[in-house]
């Protein structure tokens, strides 16, 4: 796994408290990466040192670095460890973090709709993503009549069901949103019996 610092800023002051648990949370590039701090409680004291540790191995490449960013895999758990040494204190101040990497934000792989019969044509869309993270939450808008919403979480599917409105253009758009609240959207028109568009 690489490590990289992310904003390497030397520290010259941190704050006080007698464990230093870093602040970890997902690093918002798209990737699984997460980012592990020092705690913004110790801005008002001055530090000696700092310390990482990654699964109880030492990462002296990070000495004195307040932010870094951990690549990882999608799922795995890692346990990052922070050292603190205060110039004011005789014992470091230590803590860790458990963090488990996230998956990759969804993505939309496929959206396809079709319609069949006259006039007020039933329609059916089906929807499949990849990526996000669990629970994941699927919304659909239309202009059509709006069936209900099929979803099959364990399978990254929903099906969406509804009716063509007569002589206007119906448009269909789904959004999953995963518990991160991160969203993929797609939209698909077009596909109702000619006479309904």
């Amino acid at each position: 796994m690489l490590l990289t610092a992310v904003l390497g800023v030397l520290l010259a002051g941190a704050g006080a408290a007698h464990a230093s648990a870093p602040v970890c949370r997902p690093a918002s590039t798209g990737t699984p990466d997460v980012v592990c701090a020092v705690p913004a409680e110790f801005d008002n004291r001055p530090v000696e040192s700092i310390e990482w540790t990654k699964d109880d191995d030492p990462l002296p490449r990070f000495d004195d670095i307040r932010q870094i960013l951990v690549s990882c895999e999608p799922g795995q758990t890692l346990v990052i460890g922070l050292t603190l040494r205060l110039a004011d204190d005789l014992n470091p101040s230590v803590g860790d973090t458990r963090i488990t990497c996230p998956s990759p934000p969804p993505t939309v792989t496929a959206f396809n709709c079709s319609a069949y019969g006259t006039v007020t044509a039933p329609f059916r869309c089906d929807f499949h993503w990849s990526g996000g993270t669990d629970p994941e939450q699927v919304t659909v808008s239309t202009n059509g009549g709006q069936g209900p919403v099929t979803t099959y979480p364990g399978q990254n599917y929903a099906r969406v069901t509804g009716s063509c409105f007569p002589y206007q253009i119906t448009s269909v758009t789904a959004t999953v949103t995963d518990a991160a609240g991160r969203r993929a959207s797609a939209t698909r028109n077009g596909f109702c019996p000619r006479g309904n568009n």
